[in-house]
């Protein structure tokens, strides 16, 4: 999956500017299946592995139907650049009849910085991924789309600290591969467990 700059925008908000990233993908799966295995990823910790080391992690389901709070500590990186974070995540799930939300909150701390150009590398975060009927759906077969959004805002005096703007490009540009290489985690974890759960069903049949 490649995020195109069609697919990156900076806006600006209420408390500044942030990073807003999309995503789009039609997949061959009925919604049900699609909707279930989305879920199943986001509830798990697959969804840490495949960007980074994960050191530690500590879960706790509420009693409210489908809401996480996650917090833990990872590597995240983008191309050669990396540094340890930690992360407090909540992370719900809202099931309507035609659609399917997984929303998550999270705010991101350094712990330790490897490069001088994440020194600032205090954020918060906000996304999620939208399950529904396709319309290129056909009464013969239906299709499922995915969609990702990322909404990324930095901490309010980051500009204090990075006086040089290739500094700020750079984290920028950290950010945007990060993010992207968050949701091609995201989307390869969905659609593997969709074709294991086909092949199951179709040993099954046999």
């Amino acid at each position: 999956m490649a995020i195109t700059p069609s697919d990156v925008h900076i806006r600006q908000g209420v408390g500044g500017k942030y990073l807003e990233v999309f995503s789009n993908k039609v997949l061959p799966f009925k919604l049900q299946d699609a909707t279930e295995a989305a879920w199943d990823h986001f509830k798990g910790t697959d969804k840490h592995m495949g960007n980074g080391s994960l050191y530690t992690k500590a879960k706790k389901d509420l009693d409210e139907p489908y809401t996480i709070i996650e917090e833990f500590t990872k590597e995240v990186y983008s191309n050669s650049s990396r540094a340890d974070v930690k992360m407090k995540q909540v992370v719900r799930r809202f099931v309507e009849p035609d659609r399917d939300i997984v929303i998550w909150v999270a705010s991101v701390a350094p712990t330790e910085i490897r490069h001088k150009m994440l020194k600032g590398l205090t954020y918060h975060l906000r996304g999620y991924a939208l399950t529904k009927r396709s319309t290129a759906s056909t009464p013969v077969q239906e299709l499922s789309q995915l969609q990702f959004c990322y909404l990324i805002s930095l901490d309010q005096d980051i500009d204090g600290r990075y006086d040089d703007s290739d500094n700020m490009r750079a984290l920028t540009n950290f950010l945007i591969v990060n993010t992207a290489q968050n949701m091609r985690v995201h989307q390869s974890g969905i659609e593997n467990r969709l074709i294991d759960q086909a092949l199951r069903s179709q040993r099954g049949q046999h």
